[in-house]
C-alpha cells in the first residue's frame, strides 16, 4: 500500500472532492491530481499515521484548500444559480484604470479632482466583472496607499519638508496609482 492509499489520505482527498463539488469536473480532477502527486512525494511509502498526519497538516485543511480553489475560480462558476454576467466593454476597463492611475497626480493639482477620480475609479472597479476580487483588492490597496502615505508624511513632516521629501512624495503619489492602473490593464480578463 502506498502513502496515497493510506486511509487518512483517502479521507482527506474525499473531503476535498466533496467540498469542491462547485468546481467544474476538469478543474476538480486537476486539483485532486495535484494533491495526490504532492502527497505521493511527501508521504512516499510511509505507513506511520503520525508521518501521514504531518504531511496532511503541512498541506492545510481541506476547507482552506477548497477556499483557495474557490478564489481562483471566476465568480460565475462559484455561484452557478446566478446568471452569467455579460463581459464588460474594454472601454470601461480602460476608463477605470485611467481614473485610478491619474488620481494621484490629479490630487496634486486639485484635491477635489483627485478625490473625484479616486472615488469614481474605485466605484467602477468594484462594480466591474472584468477582474477577480484579488486583482481589485490589490489595485485598491495600491491606489489608496498614495493619499495615505502623502497625508501621513504631511502630518509628520510638515515643518521639515525639503525638496527631496517633496520629490519622494510626488513620486509616491504618481507611482502607486500608476502601478495599480498598469496591473489592471495587464490582468487577464475574468472568464464569464
Amino acid at each position: 500500500m502506498t502513502g496515497t492509499e493510506h486511509p487518512l489520505v483517502t479521507d482527506y482527498l474525499a473531503t476535498i472532492e466533496r467540498e469542491a463539488s462547485f468546481l467544474p469536473a476538469g478543474r476538480r480532477e486537476e486539483l485532486l491530481a495535484d494533491l495526490r502527486e504532492h502527497l505521493a512525494v511527501a508521504v512516499g511509502e510511509e505507513q506511520d499515521p503520525e508521518a501521514v498526519r504531518t504531511a496532511l497538516e503541512r498541506l492545510g485543511s481541506p476547507s482552506a484548500i477548497v477556499a483557495a480553489a474557490r478564489e481562483e475560480e471566476p465568480e460565475a462558476v462559484t455561484t452557478p444559480a446566478a446568471p452569467s454576467p455579460s463581459p464588460q466593454p474594454r472601454s470601461r476597463s480602460v476608463l477605470t484604470a485611467v481614473l485610478l492611475g491619474v488620481s494621484g497626480i490629479a490630487a496634486l493639482t486639485s484635491p477635489f479632482a483627485g478625490l473625484a477620480a479616486l472615488v469614481l475609479g474605485l466605484a467602477l472597479l468594484w462594480t466591474s466583472t472584468a477582474w477577480q476580487r484579488r486583482t481589485k483588492a490589490i489595485a485598491t490597496a495600491l491606489t489608496l496607499a498614495a493619499p495615505v502615505t502623502v497625508g501621513l508624511a504631511m502630518l509628520l513632516l510638515a515643518a521639515r519638508l525639503g525638496i527631496v521629501e517633496l520629490l519622494v512624495l510626488l513620486a509616491v503619489s504618481i507611482a502607486l496609482p500608476a502601478t495599480a492602473a498598469v496591473r489592471l490593464l495587464r490582468a487577464p480578463a475574468q472568464a464569464a
